[in-house]
């Protein structure tokens, strides 16, 4: 991926990008949206956060606030509980969402994208913006800090294509990525077997609220 030079606007996007210190949210533009939850572990094995609950009781909807390690906390988690990675996508994840993206992208896995840090990683100097096509993904993945990698910034917190067709965000405090697009993109999502995806209040609808249960039967996490 190469670097887009800092004074590029980006169509207007650079200001919100630069506004919005832990992940810009669209609130228009864009005929549907949902949370891809990040991946947890149990040992080697993946845990779908719906099981998870399920085992206490509980169910995501009831969960009044964003998808974070907050829904976990106060649970009692199995041995060698691994919680999904905040703030960033994993790798499990990111892999096939760039899969199912790619079918509602002018061209496919080769769709150029933006690729946008988030703002809170440097407040005080530009978003670092990078140009790169969709199958470049997971090798700039693969390249960050912590993984012997060749870059010391997380993975973007934003991409989308410049016909701004669908946009994903991953907030600096959250353990989910946001995506939006069309209808049938979030159907696609929402229907597939690998990807946890869901429909839940996004960040602009609680955040006014607390982090909590609506089961006043159960104590609050």
């Amino acid at each position: 991926m190469r670097r887009v030079p800092d004074d590029d606007p980006l169509g207007g996007m650079r200001r919100r990008l630069e506004e919005d210190l832990l992940g810009h949210e669209p609130r228009e533009g864009f005929a549907d949206r949902c949370w891809v939850l990040h991946t947890a572990h149990e040992g080697r094995r993946r845990l779908r956060w719906g099981d998870l609950l399920a085992r206490t009781g509980r169910r995501l909807e009831d969960w009044r606030y964003t998808p974070s390690w907050r829904v976990f906390e106060g649970l009692p988690l199995p041995e060698g509980f691994g919680h999904p990675s905040p703030g960033e996508i994993d790798r499990e994840c990111l892999g096939r969402l760039v899969e199912v993206v790619a079918r509602h992208s002018a061209d496919g896995l080769r769709t150029e994208c933006y690729w946008a840090q988030a703002a809170i990683e440097d407040a005080c100097a530009p978003v670092p913006v990078r140009r790169g096509r969709l199958d470049e993904a997971v090798a700039h993945h693969d390249a960050g800090p912590g993984r012997g990698g060749t870059h010391s910034t997380q993975f973007p917190a934003h991409w989308w294509p410049p016909d701004h067709s669908w946009f994903v965000v991953t907030d600096w405090d959250l353990s989910a990525t946001e995506v939006f697009g069309s209808r049938a993109l979030i159907a696609d999502l929402l229907a597939d077997d690998t990807l946890e995806a869901v429909r839940h209040p996004s960040v602009a609808e609680v955040q006014d609220g607390e982090p909590g249960w609506r089961d006043t039967g159960h104590p609050s996490a």
